[in-house]
């Protein structure tokens, strides 16, 4: 396995990472652990709530961007070289 393919093979690991993160944020109680403990400081969780939810969509984006990408430009090598 050269260089080269051997990115790409791990481009797609850290894709599926991000992506297996994203679900067990969604299906942990974390989140609303972290809400309700900081549901005493002044903005009542919301900017806990606002964070976790920036994270947990940030790791689904970049992981389905990345596959995306690497699909789309895989494809397209494979088309320029035929």
């Amino acid at each position: 396995m050269n260089k080269k393919n051997l990115k790409v093979v791990r481009l797609y690991i850290i894709s599926l990472i991000c992506i297996v993160c994203y679900f067990l944020l969604e299906n942990s109680t974390i989140i609303s652990e972290l809400v309700e403990k900081s549901n005493k400081l002044r903005y009542s969780g919301f900017v806990t709530f606002l964070l976790t939810g920036l994270l947990k969509f940030g790791l689904l984006v970049v992981g389905i961007g990345i596959i995306i990408i690497l699909t789309f430009l895989l494809i397209k090598k494979r088309i320029k070289n035929d």
